[in-house]
């Protein structure tokens, strides 16, 4: 697919990725250097196209500490990833794992963010597929993501209705960045995406989804989404101070070709696995990656990038005060 709110683009991959794609062989290499991992998010592109995808994740599982992972997708190959899911399902029992389908809008305006057509009733034919799988899987969870830009900002209510008609779990909302092959897609209302706040909030009332599960921590996890959507809402208004991002401290990005980022946001390459030999821990301590952790404090960055900033809300006690509102909330 080629999004057109997506900063993943071809321009960007012929600029930064410059060495050939990791081999199974230098993946496990680097689950060697890594004591633990406590959240591990695959993503792409689509990164259920590989076909070792099953094999790769059960094998960061066998080599080191994984707490948990996670795959998002854009649910257009069903068959594939259903089937792929269970797979991982049944070799890594005690881990929690999660699926995390886009839906962008109904009919065109999904297929048209998404640019390929059929795409819409593919995602929700895979939404309801892994429905069907998580009552089989106490360890499974399933989620639905939309991300707002300006094409579907129009269409907030209209998605909000689908998304409660074919799905019991929870409805996230993902905001537009960086430079996508649709420059203006950024150009985001901030009372469009407080109105899908609105409507989530106003679904998790009257008992009309079920909150994540799969994992003792999963009521905090939706919980820290609510308090993440008043974040975010607060940033896009120009109404929340900088300062205090965990990127490159407790979470960071690996590329296929090894490069290693402290998030997808900042050009400040920490360095490439293949010059560490594939030890992640060495080059994280690098003097490259320290001057960067130094520049993200100094100049007090700050942006809606929304698993970093989950992992900085961590040590905010603003964020934790919001959490915890929220986590009374939810029953149980």
């Amino acid at each position: 697919m080629k999004c057109a709110h997506c900063w993943f683009n071809e321009d960007w991959k012929e600029e930064k990725l410059t060495r050939p794609a990791l081999t199974f062989d230098e993946y496990e290499k680097l689950a060697k250097s890594m004591p633990a991992i406590a959240f591990l998010s695959i993503t792409g592109g689509e990164a259920f196209q590989r076909p070792d995808i099953a094999e790769l994740c059960t094998m960061f599982r066998k080599t080191t500490r994984l707490g948990r992972y996670q795959i998002p997708t854009s649910g257009f190959r069903t068959a594939k990833i259903v089937r792929d899911a269970e797979a991982m399902l049944v070799a890594n029992p005690q881990t929690p794992f999660r699926v995390d389908v886009s839906l962008d809008g109904v009919g065109e305006v999904h297929d048209g963010v998404r640019r390929i057509k059929g795409g819409f009733e593919r995602a929700v034919e895979t939404i309801k597929a892994l429905n069907r799988l998580k009552e089989r899987y106490g360890h499974f969870d399933v989620g639905v993501i939309t991300t707002i830009s300006r094409t579907n900002q129009h269409a907030i209510r209209e998605t909000a209705d689908l998304v409660e008609s074919i799905h019991p779990g929870e409805w996230m909302i993902n905001i537009a960045r960086g430079d996508g092959r649709d420059e203006h897609a950024v150009e985001v209302d901030a009372e469009a995406y407080r109105l899908a706040h609105h409507l989530i909030d106003e679904r998790r009332k009257r008992g009309g989804f079920r909150v994540h599960s799969g994992h003792w921590s999963a009521k905090w996890l939706s919980a820290k989404n609510a308090a993440r959507r008043d974040i975010i809402y607060e940033i896009i208004r120009g109404e929340r101070n900088g300062g205090g991002c965990t990127a490159g401290s407790l979470a960071g990005v690996i590329y296929s070709d090894g490069g290693v980022n402290a998030c997808e946001m900042l050009d400040r390459p920490f360095g490439n696995l293949r010059d560490f030999d594939f030890d992640l821990v060495k080059l994280w301590q690098s003097e490259q990656a320290k001057a960067t952790r130094r520049f993200i404090q100094a100049s007090r960055c700050q942006c809606t990038q929304e698993c970093f900033l989950s992992m900085s809300m961590l040590m905010s006690p603003d964020a934790w005060t919001k959490m915890a509102g929220h986590r009374l909330k939810l029953n149980g």
